[in-house]
């Protein structure tokens, strides 16, 4: 209620009177502006007048944008700053200054901003998260109509992340996004019932999306319903990595699909339980020059045959991880370090069976070795 500071004591009604008074101390909460259709919006981060981002000097006595004087009356704008505040000059400055979420907020304030900030350079690498429900717009007869992407195709997004999404959403998705056929270069799909169906049906076997869907590391996560016959028709050589997590169908002939198909893959992430030592023998004489990454997260089935598989089939890996392949022994990182000279970081957390042995494996031959994980 305005107190600038307060405590509770002990002592006589005259020592708790005093805690109710007014504080000598002014308020920070700045007083209520008038309407005024005129006025700068605030600055969301530093206090920057609009005059100095301008590269001209504020007059004497100015105040800051979105800052009132402590004292005395309320000045009146500065002549000429409705003009400096949709200066399209100074905005490409100003907004390079704000975080993601405060731009989303920004371009809602006129539409002179909203047209400086939809430039795709602000929102370069960015990825647009999207659930299922925000694809949708529930009309009054109660039928659903997909909502407009035009807002994402000025920004110039080339990947997106899906949530909860199903085959016809995917095909609603291809249908109203204006880039979808030649400008998404990267398509994540996280906890949805996509089938094979649904994978073949985005064109990416065919080449219609500029670039095929998970490169660039986006992950195909928590999905349930497809198999590696929906790999055989989806997947294509432009595709230098791939993700693919707690997807329970995946098994070997989901591996052969990714190295039969995928001749140019540089790295490969991997998490799933049903895969074997079969499986790291797949891997074509291509792929031996090209893939430099290899992630094996919680593959319990991987045993030290399996490590024999890989190192003959990807001499130069440079990045390893066998977290959670709780089959491996110190005679797997034996050969993990006698194989595979050029590892820069290896990762061995959650694998009980390794010993100081493995450590001493590693301290004679990994002599290029930057990063090594023993996390539990």
């Amino acid at each position: 209620n305005g107190l600038g500071s307060a405590s509770i004591t002990k002592g006589t009604p005259a020592v708790k009177n005093r805690l109710c008074q007014p504080p000598s101390v002014p308020a920070l909460l700045t007083p209520a502006l008038p309407p005024r259709g005129d006025l700068p919006v605030p600055s969301l981060a530093s206090p920057l007048s609009l005059a100095t981002l301008a590269s001209v000097s504020s007059p004497a006595g100015a105040s800051l944008v979105g800052l009132n004087p402590s004292t005395g009356p309320e000045q009146p704008p500065l002549p000429g700053s409705h003009h400096l505040a949709v200066d399209e000059k100074i905005l490409n400055r100003l907004f390079w200054y704000f975080s993601a979420c405060e731009k989303c907020v920004l371009a809602q304030v006129c539409k002179a901003w909203r047209r400086v900030l939809y430039q795709p350079k602000f929102w370069v690498g960015l990825t647009p998260v999207l659930h299922t429900k925000e694809l949708y717009n529930v009309l009054p007869g109660g039928e659903k109509e997909f909502v407009s992407l035009q807002g994402f195709a000025v920004r110039g997004f080339d990947g997106f992340c899906l949530v909860g999404v199903s085959d016809l959403d995917i095909c609603e998705f291809i249908d109203n996004y204006p880039l979808s056929k030649k400008g998404v270069k990267s398509m994540s799909l996280k906890r949805s019932t996509i089938t094979d169906a649904g994978l073949e049906v985005g064109g990416w076997a065919r080449g219609g999306w500029g670039h095929p869907c998970w490169a660039g590391g986006s992950p195909l996560s928590g999905c349930n319903d497809f198999t590696e016959a929906g790999l055989w028709s989806s997947l294509n050589a432009r595709i230098t990595s791939l993700s693919v997590s707690d997807c329970i169908n995946v098994a070997d002939d989901a591996i052969a699909a990714i190295s039969q198909l995928l001749p140019n893959l540089a790295e490969l992430n991997l998490q799933a339980y049903h895969v074997t030592d079969t499986a790291l023998a797949y891997f074509t004489a291509k792929q031996g020059y090209t893939t430099h990454t290899l992630r094996l997260n919680s593959c319990w089935e991987i045993t030290n045959h399996g490590v024999v598989n890989m190192v003959h089939s990807l001499p130069n890996l440079s990045v390893l991880s066998l977290s959670g392949c709780s089959k491996v022994t110190d005679d797997g990182v034996e050969l993990v370090a006698e194989n595979l000279r050029k590892l820069r970081s290896l990762d061995l957390s959650w694998c009980p069976r390794i010993t100081d042995m493995a450590l001493e494996y590693i301290a004679c031959d990994l002599h290029k070795l930057e990063e090594l994980v023993l996390d539990r």
